[in-house]
């Protein structure tokens, strides 16, 4: 059977729903791993994962990328907000400075030495499952792991 790749969280969404906004923010040389790093462009399919109310983890939509920002130095947070927003938002997907700022992530990385390397994507959602699967309790520090246990 062919692996599947399977992200921990959805990443930020709209409240209608449907699409989505991932993204990373890596040290200089750091170099992300698993990763689809020949994946991760548009058309490029795979599951999100994320904490379920009743508790435990479970595949809970299927993500398309529709656009993607490759792997780019930026120099601080406003920087990457800058960035991000020139490339991916519009209309019916963007945040705000505030809330960009104030993300938990954002945060944590706004701490740590600068410059640092954004990746970021937008993908349409499809809800499904919960799908429980056993190897959705841990993941690699990246974020990403790959299963066979569930196809596209």
């Amino acid at each position: 059977m062919r692996e599947t790749w399977i992200r921990l969280r959805l990443g930020w969404t709209p409240p209608d729903g449907g699409s989505a906004l991932s993204w990373v923010l890596w040290q200089p040389g750091y170099t992300p791993a698993p990763w689809p790093t020949a994946e991760l462009k548009p058309a490029f399919t795979y599951y999100a994962c994320d904490e379920l109310r009743g508790g435990g983890r479970g595949v809970i939509a299927r993500a398309t990328v529709t656009a993607l920002l490759p792997p780019t130095e930026v120099v601080s947070p406003d920087a990457a907000h800058e960035l991000v927003a020139e490339r991916l938002f519009d209309d019916t997907l963007s945040i705000d400075d505030l809330p960009w700022h104030t993300n938990a992530y954002n945060r944590s990385k706004a701490g740590a030495p600068w410059p640092q390397r954004i990746t970021a994507w937008r993908t349409a959602t499809e809800s499904v499952g919960p799908h429980l699967l056993p190897e959705l309790t841990r993941f690699p520090r990246t974020g990403w792991l790959r299963s066979d246990r569930i196809s596209l």
